[in-house]
């Protein structure tokens, strides 16, 4: 089954700079992908289409079957509770600890206290980290904050995971 169907897919940005033309795939359930190329030709740019938070200039996105270049700011909402993204850039909650960054996610689908409690620290640990729960972001690496990053895009297990530059602040061992 196709769990991402992207058609035709162009983005320009201020009407004059081509960052994707004319692009389509797809994703099957199980499969695994990689999109490689140089710095700038527009994979962040892609992954922000895919979760609807830009919109393509022309093309269509489906994530299971819905097209998400249709869909309002609720729809996208819970469309991404099955999509997991690692950013580049972490996007981590710096008043949080590294538990509690990856508990908002549970916590904003309305897990119970129990089940984060049981959750967190094991997402933790598979990604390296369980010694690191109680540590705010200032108090972590590059490469600790990336895996906090990866522990709170798989927290839910999505679907789909998206990573831009997973292991780019990782260090070989961890990569």
């Amino acid at each position: 089954m196709t769990l991402l169907y992207c058609k035709n897919i162009t983005k320009t940005y201020d009407d004059h700079c081509l960052v994707l033309d004319n692009i389509s795939f797809e994703v099957e359930n199980g499969e695994f992908v990689s999109l490689v190329g140089k710095s700038g030709v527009g994979k962040t740019t892609l992954l922000k289409l895919i979760i609807g938070e830009q919109a393509p200039t022309k093309g269509r996105i489906n994530f299971q079957g819905e097209d998400v270049t249709k869909m309002n700011s609720s729809q996208l909402t819970c469309i991404r509770r099955n999509i997991g993204v690692v950013f580049q850039d972490f996007k981590l909650l710096n008043h949080k600890t590294a538990f509690e960054n990856v508990a908002f996610v549970l916590e904003s689908v309305g897990a119970s206290d129990e089940e984060i409690n049981r959750e967190v620290p094991e997402v933790l640990k598979l990604v390296g980290i369980g010694d690191k729960a109680n540590n705010f972001p200032h108090q972590l690496s590059a490469g600790e904050k990336q895996r906090v990053s990866i522990a709170r895009a798989i927290i839910q297990r999505p679907d789909l995971l998206l990573a831009d530059e997973p292991t780019g602040n990782l260090d070989p061992i961890n990569t």
